[in-house]
């Protein structure tokens, strides 16, 4: 962990590696592993993929306080553990800890990405009317509060931890323009546009003067957490009948890029926007951008329908 920081990983990251590798040594401590990782051989490492893939109530549901633990793993979260496993033995050959990694003979294929699903314009609409219910019926800054966060996640693609890292001082309220500090502490600009610079504005009419310097605060006049945003978006969602619905806050982010592209067709204004080191992952959301394009396309061309119907 020390090394990640003086790496300047975020408190994300490290947060991310900590948690796999805790649940890593909670598995080895609890199966009776050497406590020498030179005695650790592929098979152990194996073992433990089977352990994630397989058990449905891993790390005896008090490990890491997750939901998720108590269903079966998907690719993905197996995928993750083994890049966090190969990461940290590397890191353990290159400071002399180990002569070799025992993940040498292990190959994984990493899983496909996720089709992309964003947001429909009626489940946002939804979400915004259940909002501006609680404004109308008294709860003014929850109902402001809100409201601001999802208009704020649609116009700009923020991750959680870039929204409530927001300060009073990186808002240009004139500009509609927000500094943010994302990934390996990179700061970019965004910008969002009238609809949500109004939401905005409402709610620093009802933000609470607590003297604190975080954009989004609690009723209490405290800061906002992650857990909090993700708690009342869960709840916005089930109140607008959307409890069914998958995704939460990340799907925002989906819904922002795939609305950007359809009208400005650039993936590196995107890439920018949305604060991507590469075009990776920006590709993916042309890609899902393609496939929606195509499959309205052949609502008009089906050769079927139009043999039927001539």
């Amino acid at each position: 962990m020390l090394t990640l920081q003086t790496e300047g990983k975020s408190p994300r990251t490290i947060e991310y590696y900590e948690g796999n590798l805790q649940r890593f040594v909670w598995y080895a401590e609890l199966v009776g592993w050497p406590s020498d990782a030179a005695e650790l051989t592929e098979w152990h490492i194996r073992e433990f993929l089977v352990y994630v893939a397989s058990e449905g109530q891993r790390w005896g549901r008090s490990g890491n306080g997750s939901e998720s633990s108590s269903r079966r793993a998907s690719r993905h979260t197996v995928w993750h553990y083994f890049r966090v496993l190969r990461v940290f033995f590397n890191w353990a050959v290159r400071e002399r800890i180990l002569k070799e990694p025992p993940l040498t003979n292990i190959r994984m294929k990493p899983p496909r990405p996720h089709v992309v699903q964003p947001y429909t314009d009626k489940q946002i609409l939804a979400m915004l009317a259940i909002c501006d219910q609680d404004y109308q019926h008294g709860a003014r800054f929850l109902g402001s509060r809100n409201r601001a966060i999802v208009l704020m996640f649609l116009d700009t693609g923020l991750r959680l931890s870039e929204l409530i890292g927001i300060r009073l001082q990186d808002i240009d309220v004139d500009r509609g323009l927000i500094k943010v500090v994302g990934k390996g502490a990179k700061g970019r600009v965004v910008r969002v546009g009238a609809t949500a610079q109004k939401a905005l504005w409402r709610y620093m009419m009802h933000r609470p003067d607590s003297g604190r310097p975080e954009l989004w605060l609690t009723e209490e006049g405290r800061p906002l957490q992650r857990s909090g945003v993700q708690v009342m978006l869960k709840r916005l969602k089930r109140r607008a009948g959307l409890g069914l619905v998958e995704g939460s806050v990340h799907k925002f982010r989906h819904t922002f890029s795939l609305g950007f592209l359809r009208q400005d067709r650039n993936p590196f204004n995107l890439q920018y926007l949305l604060g991507h080191s590469t075009l990776e992952m920006t590709r993916r959301y042309v890609s899902t951008l393609g496939m929606e394009d195509a499959l309205e396309a052949h609502v008009k061309a089906s050769p079927a329908d139009l043999l039927i119907l001539k």
